[in-house]
Order: C-alpha cells, then structure tokens, then sequence
C-alpha cells in the first residue's frame, strides 16, 4: 500500500467543515440559553470556555502539528520517523491530559466558589474533566490519519462530536432543566433549575467527546493494516529523528486559543470585581446574556460569512505558494473586495434590525443587553476579518506576525478590560469594548502586514466606500420597515421582509453607484436577475477589469 496524494480531501472543504462544526456548536449554546436561561448561560459559561480550550488545545492544535510532523517525514519517505514521533506524542498528551484533569477535578469545588460565588456548579468542572480525558489521545490519531492522507475520518470527526453533542445535549438539558423547576420548588430557590439545565449541557458535550474518540480509534483501527505497509515500505529509521511537535505546537496553540482564553480571562475577572462590589448574584445572569446571546450568535454569523470564501482564500494561497505574486495580488482583490461586499451590509443591517434579531431569536430582549447587543455588529465586522487574517498568515508561514499581533492585543485589551471595568465601572459593557478594541487591533494590524507583503493599495472608496454608502442607505429603508411593521405583523414577518427589501435596495444602489460590475453579478446568489439592468445602467456588460 503506497503513500498516496490522491486520497485528500481539499483543504477548502476540511476547513469549511470545521467551520460548520464550530457553526452547530454555537447554535447549540444559543439553543441552550432558550432553555435554561441566562442564569443557566451564566453558570456554564466557564466551563464551556474551559471545554473549547481543552478541544482546541488537545484536539485541534494537537492534529495540525502532528499533521505537519507527519508530512515533513513522509515527503521524504521517513514513515518509521513520525511512527516513532506519533507514539511518543501520544503518550506525553495523554499523561498531559490525565494530569489536567485530575488537577480540574480537585480544584473545582475551591474555583467555583471563588470565581462564580457558588460551590453548586463544581459539578459542570467535574465534567469537563471528565470529558478531557475522551479528548486528550483524539489530536495526535487525527494528526497521525491527516498526514498519511487518510482525510475522511477527519472531515467527520469536528461535525460528529459537534452533533451528538447537539442532539444529546438539547436532550439532557430539557430533562434536567425541568427536574431542575422541582428543586427550586423544594429548596425555595430559582437557580437549581439553571444549574441542572447548565449541567446537562457538559454532560452534551462529554457524549460528544465519547463519540468523536470512538470514532476516530475505529476509523483507526480500520486502516491499520494499510499504515503497516505504508510504514515498511518508507526508508528505514534515521537516528537523528527529533519529535518537533512539541515546538511546532506553541504558535498554533497560541492562535487558535487566543479568543477563547479571552473569554474566560474576562469572565474571571470580570467576576472577580461584581464579587467585590458585592454584586455576585446579578453577574451570573449579566455575563450569561452577554456570552449566550451575542458572543455565541456574533461567533456564529462570522463564520458563515467566511465560509463562502474559503475557496478563494485557498487560490490566493496557492499563488502564493508558487511564487505567482501578480497572481496572487489580482486574487486578493477581487477577495476583499468580495468579503466587503458581503460584511458591510452583514453588519449594517445588524445594527440597524439588533432589536428585532433578539426578540426572534431568544423570545424576549435582556434588559442587561440595552445598548449592548447591537455592538455585536462591530464584532461580526472585526472578527470575520480576524479570522481571514490570521488563516492567511498562517497558511504563509507567518506564524511569528500573527504571534505578535495576537500579544499586541492581548496588552491592549488588558489596559481597556482594567480601565472600563475596574476603574469606570463600565460592567459588561466595558468587557464587550475591550474585546472590540482587541479585535480591531489584531484585524488592522494583520490586514496591514497583508497588504504590505503582496503590495496592494487600499482602495478604500471602492472596496468599502461604495459598499457603506449603499448598506447605510438600505440600513435607513430597514429602520423604518422595522418601526412600521412590528407591533403590526410581528418580529419573525417584520424581519424576513426587511431582509428582502434591504437586500433589494442595496443591490441596486451597488449597481447604480458601480460597486458591483455586471460580470461580478453572476457569481452572487440571485445576481443574474439584475445582470441586465446592470448592463443597461453601467453600459459594460463584458468589462472586465
């Protein structure tokens, strides 16, 4: 059995589905807070935060680097090599994992008291350590799988643990959450049922984790007899053999975690200073608002905004990679000027309809959130951008820019989390601004360094100018849509029509304003049917530039 190229999969296709992993994930936070509340949000808050930097750390980043030591050595036939190295990776991640989760498992009672004012949730800790364990071995088989070529149990993998732990999750979380309604009654208390309903979540999660190593140990097992051959048929074992997975670990480790220790750094300590203020039983369910409804839903939109240009971010890539420079230039224009086309409004029509998307979507408005939801647009904007950056970076070899740009932010936003939270006491607000002002410190900076390398103007009248205009006069039309149809016809109506008439008007206006060519059209949903008012508008139907 040889090596073989032909069995990848596309590396469009295996992001994008991580991608969509991340989307149901997500989806599945915003479903739970409907369920249990933002009390319920509140409480599994760090341990969710604390699950995805489990996941990304052992599963996630663990695979990439594994992926990439396994690849070096089979370019060059060493598959002895990175057998040797995968054994001993796998053995320094479990003992890693095991040792984490011991130390998760007895701190849990001391942590939740001292950071949510609650020994009640330690269980939730208890369970993600628990769950650590099913997790820690899963990187290193992905990395080994991924790097011989065995891309299929990968593509699987992500969605697997994400589905199960939907469905078991939702499930689990219903039953506990009305069990939960029984204890309040007996205890004379409100916060049981949260409490349990958050727990069922974990326990969602801690299925998945089964799922996802079973899976992968079959999909394994199964292609055991074909990686035996593939080993004795490469070059015997080189003595100088070094496991560089551990050094290649720590860049990829640092980006991929970044935003979620961010999250759970802030609720630290953002729950550190209302524990001071003696303010502890509001900001369980002030910070499960903030987390449940926009972190998760501004996460969520992000990515579908960036899936429908993975492709191209791939072609650029791969121009890249061949030293195609012009070529690389032409397709990173035509790609920002794609992605703002699709952001600006994105954003725009978010602000513009923030009160009506939570009505929809959570059944009520939290009046935590007043004036704070529809900064969530903001963050749509930035963090798409983020996400494009650093994946470009990445994929460039860049990993020391992204580093810094990541440190650099990471130093702006502790500065503005002290000044608006603990000097201003700014609450929630002040947090969700200095999240802002880190993303915008990353994505300008990343978007700097990118335009500098493949040396490229701005052209910021075309590329953001035209699109703001329009989407700020569509985002007009919407306010009064919204404002007039409401209290007449409902949320739900009010909002698929105003989607219709803000897509409408902006399209048009891109049109008129020549923010969109006429053979730019036909690679937009639903572009040919203005493609001919287009050509009797602009008069250049097959311009091209």
């Amino acid at each position: 059995m040889r090596y073989a190229e032909e069995k990848r999969i596309r590396p469009d296709i295996l992001t994008s589905v991580v991608y969509w992993a991340i989307i149901l994930m997500m989806l599945y936070s915003i479903i739970s807070v409907r369920i249990f509340g933002n009390m319920g949000a509140g409480f599994s808050a760090l341990p969710l935060a604390l699950y995805y930097v489990l996941y990304i750390s052992f599963v996630l980043a663990v695979q990439k680097s594994v992926y990439i030591m396994v690849r070096l050595r089979a370019r060059r036939s060493q598959f002895l090599n990175a057998e040797t190295n995968m054994q001993k990776s796998m053995r320094i991640f479990v003992l890693a994992g095991i040792a984490l989760a011991i130390i998760i498992a007895l701190t849990s009672f001391v942590f939740s008291t001292s950071v949510i004012g609650t020994g009640k949730v330690y269980f939730e800790f208890i369970i993600t350590a628990v769950s650590l364990l099913f997790l820690c071995p899963q990187g290193v088989i992905r990395g080994y799988l991924q790097g011989l070529g065995y891309t299929k149990p990968i593509m699987i993998a992500d969605l697997l643990v994400s589905a199960i732990s939907f469905v078991s999750g939702g499930v689990i979380s219903i039953i506990l959450f009305e069990y939960g309604k029984k204890v309040n009654n007996l205890f004379h208390g409100d916060e049981y049922s949260a409490i349990y309903g958050a727990s069922g979540m974990m326990i969602g999660l801690m299925i998945g984790s089964i799922a996802g190593l079973i899976q992968i140990l079959i999909s394994f097992k199964l292609r055991s007899k074909d990686i035996e051959e593939i080993v004795k048929s490469g070059a015997p074992r080189y003595l100088d053999n070094k496991n560089d997975v551990l050094t290649g670990i720590r860049p990829i480790l640092y980006m991929y975690a970044s935003p979620i220790l961010m999250c759970f750094g802030d609720n630290i300590f953002f729950n550190l200073a209302q524990i001071k203020k003696d303010n502890a039983v509001e900001m369980i369910s002030l910070y499960g608002a903030f987390n449940g409804r926009v972190t998760c839903l501004v996460v969520l939109i992000s990515f579908l905004c960036c899936i429908p240009f993975i492709k191209s971010w791939n072609r650029v890539m791969a121009r890249i990679e061949r030293d195609e420079l012009e070529g690389a230039r032409d397709r990173f224009r035509k790609l920002k000027h794609s992605m703002l086309m699709l952001l600006i409004p994105v954003s725009i029509g978010f602000f513009v309809s923030s009160v009506i998307i939570e009505q929809m979507i959570f059944g009520k408005n939290s009046e935590y959130l007043e004036g704070i939801f529809p900064l969530g647009s903001v963050m749509i904007f930035l963090f798409s951008v983020g996400v494009f950056a650093s994946w470009l970076l990445n994929h460039m070899g860049k990993n020391i820019l992204v580093v810094v740009g990541i440190t650099v932010s990471w130093g702006i936003h502790v500065i503005a989390f002290i000044l608006f939270v603990y000097v201003l006491d700014m609450k929630i607000l002040g947090m969700a601004l200095s999240q802002i002002i880190a993303f915008a410190v990353f994505s300008f900076m990343s978007m700097f360094l990118i335009f500098k390398m493949l040396k490229v103007r701005y052209e910021f009248l075309k590329n953001a100018g035209i699109p703001l205009i329009s989407s700020g006069i569509a985002g007009l039309i919407l306010y009064a849509e919204n404002r007039i149809f409401l209290n007449i016809i409902g949320e739900v109506l009010t909002f698929v029509i105003g989607v219709v008439i803000y897509i409408v008007v902006y399209m048009l206006l891109m049109v008129l304003l020549r923010g969109v060519r006429t053979h730019e059209l036909k690679n937009i949903p639903l572009g040919g049917l203005l493609t001919s008012f287009s050509a009797k508008v602009q008069h250049d139907r097959f311009y091209e530039e």
